[in-house]
């Protein structure tokens, strides 16, 4: 056998050796996925409403080992029917998980109202006011108006810098709505654009960045409409801890898992 065909043969051997190797560890990986899945639904199947903890308990351990946006929401719902179905014992419990779980503000406040309501139980409806940006501090105003022009120019650090100034973040937080994505994600993108590379904004983030910009600098000035800005033109939370299943969006009749949907007790049988 000459030396160029025993070269070839060692390579076809190696690759082969590689790809059996991998085709292995896909099939492992495919069986922990399919064990994985078999657990979660043996454990959802077995739910009922007659033991509301065991939808709490499974649904941290679910929020826990959560990947991806199915079992976060798969986690979400547990919480929310736990609540539903218990609502003395494990309602607070479930809007301060949900709350966690949650990264819209507004939506987060709103379960953070729900729970302290469900704790007091001082009413059957009430109505709790969100945070009013009254007084604005000169600084954090100025700094996040600078954050605001860096981040525009591409520069990144020195938007984050800015952010620094006490109250700057925090006032930014108030008019987060403004943002797309919130300020966790412009601060992500200000991580993202330095150096000057500036970041390619639509013509409305653009419009919305600006009007901020003007509702900061004119101060006690400002008028009504800026001041919609800090709280995206909703004053008011509504939420009523006597009515979980609309809140909570969910509906607690539906309380059993089959085939990766959750239906009453008749369709369960």
């Amino acid at each position: 056998m000459n030396i160029k065909l025993r070269k070839l043969l060692l390579i076809l051997l190696a690759l082969i050796t590689i790809a059996v190797i991998a085709a292995d560890k896909q099939e492992n990986a495919s069986a922990t996925t399919i064990d994985e899945v078999d657990q979660w639904k043996q454990r959802l199947e077995s739910l009922t409403p007659a033991n509301p903890l065991a939808y709490f308990e499974l649904a941290e351990e679910i929020a826990d080992a959560a990947n991806d946006e199915y079992h976060r929401k798969l986690a979400q719902h547990l919480f929310a029917l736990s609540g539903v179905l218990d609502p003395k014992n494990l309602g607070r419990s479930a809007c301060l998980a949900l709350a966690d779980m949650e990264s819209r503000v507004h939506h987060k406040q709103r379960l953070l109202a729900l729970s302290d309501l469900l704790d007091e139980r001082g009413g059957s409806v009430a109505w709790v006011q969100t945070t009013q940006v009254k007084q604005i501090s000169p600084s954090a105003a100025l700094a996040v108006s600078e954050a605001l022009s860096h981040y525009r120019k591409g520069n990144g650090n020195r938007a984050i810098a800015a952010l620094n100034t006490p109250g700057a973040t925090e006032l930014l937080e108030a008019a987060g709505g403004v943002l797309r994505g919130g300020v966790q994600r412009f601060i992500e993108d200000c991580k993202l654009y330095r150096s000057g590379r500036s970041p390619t904004i639509a013509g409305n983030d653009l419009l919305s960045m600006l009007q901020l910009e003007a509702a900061l600098l004119a101060g006690d000035n400002r008028t009504w409409s800026a001041d919609e800005l800090f709280t995206d033109a909703r004053p008011l939370l509504e939420v009523d801890p006597d009515n979980l299943q609309q809140t909570l969006l969910v509906d607690g009749s539906k309380a059993y898992y089959r085939n990766r949907q959750w239906v009453s007790a008749e369709m369960a049988r």
